[in-house]
């Protein structure tokens, strides 16, 4: 049987050339910029601006040769793979040369790895969380990983580029005051999530086939955000760490910032701003008019964008001060100016949850009722509960090992995927006449077996 496929695996659709049409668009106007801006300025970060847009570029390359290399057949995957570690090896590389010639000095490459490692735990710990919340279909670890490294490499790249030129426009034309302040906390807000928000943009436009409701957006909008959280918090700790060195308590001030920005700021800050963005991307996923699609992801952008400008805003006009209220202070206003939008990104991501679990019942059912022995009535209970999934996975585990459960996850992912693809199907979300569906079936089949 073949049947028209939800995701055009083999061949190259429109969407694609416009992911690359984008990025190959920002690379050359940061290039541009970038070397004006070099010349002109003469900063150290400009320079590395102009010098990390090679890196930028590989970084981007061998993700989507990695990325790419899991719909192919198994034996082009491994030299595929192969080939992007390749690739992003030689990026590793021209980063390390490059912040060894222009940025590193002192004991800067020391505070750097130690921040690095401290910001390591609680950061895998929100990956864990934001992956585990979508009970009905987990995200691919490595596209979960992809969004990660793209929001710590290629948007902190970007981002530090664009804070650059901006810090030295707004030093030379304006005068400190509301103004400046103004200027510093909208142009952050503006070009961070412009950063941020185009890597779950081209994720949704290489990625149709993962990126599927307003759930995934969420999840992989958090994702980029606590990958630019992760390097930014390094960035900070060791630019702090630096100026109050040499009065004996930089490593205190170190510790405030990775405080604040890895405990207190982890799942409030760039990981709620991003998962709005993400948000407005898996709406449009589900909608069938293009200029509805334009509207609610520029409705997302722009309220990522407002929420981020009245963190910093709040930051620069109303700095909480030394007293012996300061402490509850700053807790209380992460709760209250972060805390509205976070509880927004969470009533998204339930009522997605809701109507996902509803339509993968749905579906699960017809598939029972069809009888392909893809899925059993009785097993429909089980797939569409994450807890009675876990039970039946732990009980394999004690009567067969670890090998049994293994399989019988995969084997629940894989008929989770094939229902997926049905409500694809059934939404009219089509791309190329290919039997995707048909080949879902068929590896639900041989885990079976």
């Amino acid at each position: 049987m073949s049947v028209d496929a939800a995701y055009p695996r083999l061949a190259r659709p429109p969407h694609y050339k416009l992911a690359i049409a984008l990025a190959g668009l920002l690379v050359v106007c940061l290039f541009l910029s970038s070397f004006v801006t070099s010349l002109v300025l003469g900063t150290i970060p400009s320079r590395i601006s102009v010098f990390g847009l090679p890196v930028i570029a590989l970084v981007a390359l061998a993700t989507w040769i990695g990325v790419r290399a899991f719909d192919r057949d198994p034996a082009e995957r491994r030299r595929h793979l192969l080939r992007a570690g390749v690739i992003l090896g030689i990026a590793f590389l021209l980063w390390l040369l490059l912040v060894d010639l222009f940025l590193f000095t002192g004991d800067a490459p020391l505070v750097a790895l130690i921040s690095a490692i401290a910001c390591l735990p609680t950061t895998a710990f929100g990956i864990w969380v934001v992956r585990r919340l979508d009970r009905n279909e987990k995200e691919p670890w490595r596209l979960v990983m992809v969004a990660v490294a793209w929001g710590a490499v290629v948007a902190t790249a970007l981002v530090i580029w664009v804070n650059t030129s901006l810090g030295e426009i707004a030093a030379s034309a304006l005068v400190p005051g509301p103004g400046m302040d103004a200027f510093t906390a909208y142009g952050a807000g503006f070009f961070e999530e412009l950063a941020k928000g185009l890597a779950v943009l081209l994720l949704y436009l290489v990625m149709r086939d993962e990126f599927d409701d307003v759930v995934d957006g969420i999840v992989y909008g958090a994702c980029v955000g606590l990958g630019f959280n992760f390097m930014e918090s390094i960035l900070y700790m060791t630019h702090m760490y630096a100026i109050f060195a040499g009065e004996g308590f930089g490593a205190h001030v170190a510790g405030i910032q990775w405080y604040f920005r890895q405990v207190v700021g982890l799942f409030f800050g760039h990981a709620t701003y991003t998962a709005l963005i993400g948000a407005g991307l898996g709406v449009a996923r589900q909608l069938p008019l293009m200029r509805q699609r334009v509207l609610v992801i520029v409705g997302g952008w722009l309220v990522a964008i407002s929420a981020h400008f009245a963190w910093d805003a709040w930051l620069q006009f109303f700095p909480v001060g030394d007293g012996a209220f300061a402490l509850i202070g700053v807790h209380l206003r992460t709760l209250l100016m972060n805390g509205p939008f976070t509880a927004v990104v969470l009533l998204l991501l339930a009522m997605g949850l809701q109507v996902e679990g509803q339509a993968l019942r749905r579906q699960l059912e017809l598939e029972a009722a069809g009888g392909t022995g893809t899925v059993a009535p009785a097993e429909v209970a089980v797939l569409t509960s994450p807890w009675r999934r876990w039970q039946a996975r732990m009980q394999v585990l004690t009567l067969s090992g670890l090998g049994a459960y293994r399989r019988l996850a995969r084997l629940q992912q894989a008929q989770l995927n094939l229902a997926m693809e049905r409500w694809h199907r059934e939404r009219r979300e089509l791309g190329a006449p290919l039997d995707a569906e048909e080949r879902l079936r068929q590896q639900v089949l041989a885990l079976k077996a």
